[in-house]
């Protein structure tokens, strides 16, 4: 992989749902074939499989040629989500005649970095279908549609003696 492939997977991948999808993608590319983890699997010497739960974890595996019992198996696993904010089921709120969304901060966010930046909104979302069937897709935006705002410094007097403590429902509203 070089930096621009790294570029491209990691703009493939705003979310932990995107990059394991786009995983598999790069995985059944390289010749993997998915394996359901509640199937019995039969297993054969030089094969490559991957595993996907829901929707937000993916694990690979290559067996060897030889045999598993004398040559063992290797494993590399990695951790794909990321600090983020996210939106609540019922996220619709209006305060001060602004429409705002209510978050929730996941993976200990450092909150003073989210404000007063461009934010997009991706993820999974479930719909019903024309047959009235549940089905989950990946969304992405791709562009900016809120913003977490700060106040202007002479309304955080208090930003002087106690420092940056932002409450979480009333500050880090989008």
């Amino acid at each position: 992989m070089n930096a621009s492939d790294l570029v491209d997977f990691i703009n493939a991948a705003p979310t932990p749902y995107h990059a394991v999808a786009e995983t598999a993608r790069r995985l059944e590319g390289a010749g993997y074939t998915p394996l359901d983890e509640k199937d019995t699997w039969a297993l054969e010497a030089g094969a490559k499989h991957y595993v996907v739960r829901n929707e937000g974890s993916i694990i690979a595996f290559e067996l060897g040629s030889g045999d598993v019992e004398a040559e063992g198996v290797r494993i590399v696993g990695a951790h794909s989500d990321s600090p983020n904010l996210r939106i609540n089921p019922r996220p619709d709120r209006t305060a001060h005649g602004v429409k705002q969304l209510t978050i929730e901060p996941y993976g200990g966010i450092l909150a003073h970095t989210w404000f007063d930046r461009d934010c997009s909104i991706a993820g999974r979302v479930t719909i019903r279908t024309a047959d009235g069937e549940r089905s989950t897709v990946l969304v992405d935006f791709e562009r900016p549609l809120l913003r977490v705002s700060n106040l202007a410094i002479h309304l955080q007097r208090e930003l002087y003696e106690q420092g940056f403590k932002p409450n979480w429902q009333e500050h880090m509203q989008p």
